[in-house]
């Protein structure tokens, strides 16, 4: 399995502090059977700064190297009004390099110029993946409201512990349908802890196996997953 969305990057954000807790991490994803992590540090000047996020990932690189997980660096990019203007200069914001950028909304409203901004992304050639959106109150209250969202041509990608219940009935509800209707691409942990992974991943995995079936599991924990990767080691080459 790939995850995709993870904060595994220590004292960046709202992660681990230390490198321990890093690469305790990175350990218990291996456990489970995840083979590759797209780091995603959070990338919102008002809140967290990445400037270390780099330095600190090559670090868990470096301490992590003889694990059978092959880590990346992306991030999650917060959005905010002056990224319109500047769209081209988040391509240095990627996940690992690659031509898909990651991005949340705010959990209680979606910004007016979020459509202008994805669109001028997809003009760019930047593929714009939303993180958790099941986890929004607008789509929550009004999911047609999400459907006219993802016109915006956005893929997305359902938070592993929202799928088991962590967040509430009505964000697991929201991902239920979603998943049933094949609307989301992807199926990422977002963790920010050891436990995240040892308590929701693999139920996570379970449930939607038994709300789609075996084969779409693999595309949203693994298959479609590839695809960045393989859009990275292009980018490598």
């Amino acid at each position: 399995m790939i995850d995709i969305h993870s904060h595994i990057v220590f004292d960046v954000d709202d992660g681990p502090l230390t490198i321990k807790e890093s690469i305790r991490m990175v350990l218990e994803a291996e456990k489970l059977g995840i083979n590759e992590i797209i780091a995603t540090p959070h990338y919102n000047n008002l809140l967290f700064s990445a400037n270390d996020a780099a330095h600190n990932f090559a670090v868990i690189s470096s301490r992590t190297a003889d694990c059978d997980v092959k880590l990346h660096l992306g991030y999650e990019v917060s959005l905010n009004p002056f990224m319109v203007e500047k769209a081209e200069e988040l391509r240095a914001k990627t996940l690992g390099g690659s031509s898909y950028l990651l991005f949340e909304l705010p959990f209680d409203y979606v910004p007016i110029y979020s459509g202008e901004l994805l669109y001028k992304l997809n003009m760019g050639k930047i593929i714009p993946i939303l993180a958790h959106p099941e986890r929004n109150k607008i789509f929550i209250n009004n999911f047609d409201s999400l459907i006219k969202f993802l016109e915006n041509e956005c893929l997305v990608q359902i938070d592993a512990a929202s799928i088991v219940g962590v967040y509430g009935t009505d964000a697991r509800h929201i991902a239920e349908k979603m998943i049933k209707l094949n609307l989301a691409q992807f199926v990422a942990s977002d963790a920010h802890c050891t436990e995240d992974y040892r308590n929701w991943y693999l139920p996570a995995y379970s449930q939607v196996k038994r709300w789609a079936g075996v084969e779409y599991s693999e595309q949203v924990f693994c298959k479609n997953a590839k695809k960045i990767v393989d859009d990275i080691c292009k980018v490598k080459k």
